[in-house]
């Protein structure tokens, strides 16, 4: 079985809420083959942080054996992002997933998410790394999607149409492939 570790928005995580319905729908498509594994990160709704997600990442992918996919909604990308210029990531990680994923600037409170400067230059290895951006997202604009591409220019970038932020509607086919890929 391959693990796909789901990493959510921030917000309210519970049954129907924020991330949960999308990575029901990813578990659905993908069948028995897949366990997708889907922590709540610490102050999810009320005041998230980096340090306390990236902890938290660290300890679910030390409890994984196997094949692992990392897959990033909205912050969730962001984290695994910064994880992987930070600390990358082992063999087991066949790749990385992201969809609707805000690219932090260095303003004070954006500081904490942004990406380390000269990486993916310099620091560990961006693996195999497919990003999603929906051209209808409400809450992350599209442009992220666009300056990811010039940021990582390794990573495989596919603009898509009619999923909003949530990806709670919507085609994932190609979603549904690039993990299948991995």
């Amino acid at each position: 079985m391959i693990s796909v570790l789901f990493l959510h928005s921030s917000g309210p995580q519970g049954p129907g809420e924020g991330s949960a319905p999308f990575a029901d729908r990813i578990a659905e498509e993908l069948g028995a083959e897949y366990e997708i594994r889907f922590p709540v990160m610490p102050d999810t709704a009320t005041d998230p942080h980096y340090e306390p997600w990236r902890d938290r990442l660290g300890e679910e992918l030390d409890a994984l054996e196997g094949k692992v996919i990392l897959f990033g909604h909205s912050l969730g990308g962001s984290v695994a992002l910064k994880y992987c210029a930070e600390r990358g990531f082992d063999k087991k990680v066949a790749g990385l997933v992201s969809a609707a994923t805000p690219l932090w600037g260095t303003s004070d409170w954006e500081e904490e998410w942004a990406l380390p400067e000269r990486w993916p230059a310099e620091g560990p290895q961006l693996p195999r790394t497919i990003l999603f951006h929906s051209r209808d997202d409400e809450v992350i604009p599209f442009a992220h999607l666009e300056l990811y591409e010039k940021r990582l220019p390794d990573a495989e970038v596919h603009p898509l149409d009619g999923n909003g932020h949530l990806y709670d509607h919507g085609d994932l086919s190609e979603i549904i492939a690039a993990v299948r890929w991995l």
